[in-house]
């Protein structure tokens, strides 16, 4: 071969292998991913952990009920109620307008607004999976979606109803007392029966059947290469099943990610408020992650408005709490999440994370 020949293939094959350098993974890695996680759940790579994660295996939601007779007639009952403002004092807000369904069943916005365009201090939870739910919202301090129902009707920055003028107005349409009768066989109507109501249609909420379902029950072959690449982080390298795990994406548990904003402002202390134990300060329930491309913005404020600033906040092992007293309640200072620590993600590793979320 010509010298110069030799030289230009020399020079061909740097190419080549500085842009394969370059490359985040190769077709090799993704054989690899392909074959690992080929099989059943079982038998995928096992995930890396920190100690104390509850960790439980990947799989499909429980199979829900068939609602049929009484209940259907509840559940009815129960959608006709959480879309109708006369459960608000102003009768103008309903519990739809904070969990609208072509919105992922939140709201779309950081925070919501309410009664006399009041603003709260939390985003407003998705829906899609409160069924699967013992203790509903970001503080749990809810223990059924009975108690939920409840609690923003009669909340003066939310619906601002008491449940008197609620109860006279729902006895007062013909056509609800009979759908009461029919439904829960009571004559005169209470906030009972209308929580019950509304709580038998939340129960009634299913998640369409996503990209993850697909290859949970035909194989991850449904899931293109960037979006099994993001699988594989997610269980390991990125730290994510320390807390995201199970059929629901979530142990359930309260946790401190560094963004209560404690001795600030927009300061939340949590789980705090419910316990008044010292270790709750700054945590929130770990929200389940099945639909969550569809309910941004993101975190107990809000704060995010896109999937990738989540992923960059655990990146950065959490935000950052300031060790200064709060000025606002007697809370001391949060405690830092064992489980958050940094991790070194190239951009390309987050993009795949964020494709991968977007399957559930």
């Amino acid at each position: 071969m010509p010298q110069a020949a030799r030289l230009l293939f020399a020079f061909a094959c740097a190419l080549f292998l500085l842009a394969a350098a370059g490359k985040e993974h190769n077709d090799a890695d993704i054989e690899w991913l392909r074959a690992a996680y080929g099989g059943p759940v079982a038998s995928w790579p096992a995930p890396q952990l920190e100690p104390g994660a509850a960790f439980q295996e990947f799989g499909p939601l429980p199979r829900p009920g068939q609602a049929t007779g009484p209940d259907a007639r509840r559940v009815a009952l129960g959608e006709k109620l959480f879309k109708d403002p006369r459960l608000s004092a102003s009768g103008q807000i309903a519990c739809e307008s904070c969990h609208n369904r072509r919105l992922g069943w939140g709201d779309g916005l950081p925070v919501s607004f309410g009664h006399n365009r009041q603003t709260g201090t939390r985003n407003a939870q998705s829906l899609f999976t409160a069924a699967y739910m013992e203790e509903l919202f970001w503080d749990g301090r809810s223990p059924s979606l009975e108690d939920q129902a409840h609690l923003p009707i009669a909340n003066p920055i939310e619906m601002a109803a008491q449940a008197a003028l609620v109860e006279e107005r729902i006895n007062a349409d013909p056509d609800y007392r009979t759908a009461f009768a029919r439904a829960y066989r009571v004559r005169t109507v209470t906030m009972a029966e209308i929580t019950a109501a509304i709580a038998a249609f939340e129960r009634s909420i299913r998640l369409p059947r996503s990209t993850w379902d697909r290859a949970l029950s035909q194989g991850t072959q449904a899931l293109d290469d960037e979006e099994l690449w993001g699988l594989h982080l997610f269980r390991t390298k990125a730290g994510c099943a320390n807390c995201h795990s199970g059929p629901l994406f979530s142990d359930r548990k309260y946790h401190n990610l560094g963004i209560s904003f404690y001795g600030r402002k927009r300061e939340d202390v949590g789980r705090f408020a419910v316990t008044g134990k010292p270790l709750d300060v700054g945590r929130f329930r770990t929200p389940s992650l099945r639909g969550v491309s569809r309910t941004g913005p993101y975190m107990h404020n809000g704060i995010f408005p896109h999937l990738r600033g989540l992923v960059n906040l655990y990146a950065a092992g959490g935000g950052k709490d300031r060790s200064a007293q709060s000025e606002t309640t007697r809370a001391p200072p949060p405690l830092p999440d064992p489980l958050l620590r940094e991790r070194e993600l190239s951009p390309d590793e987050r993009d795949a994370i964020v494709a991968f979320l977007k399957t559930l």
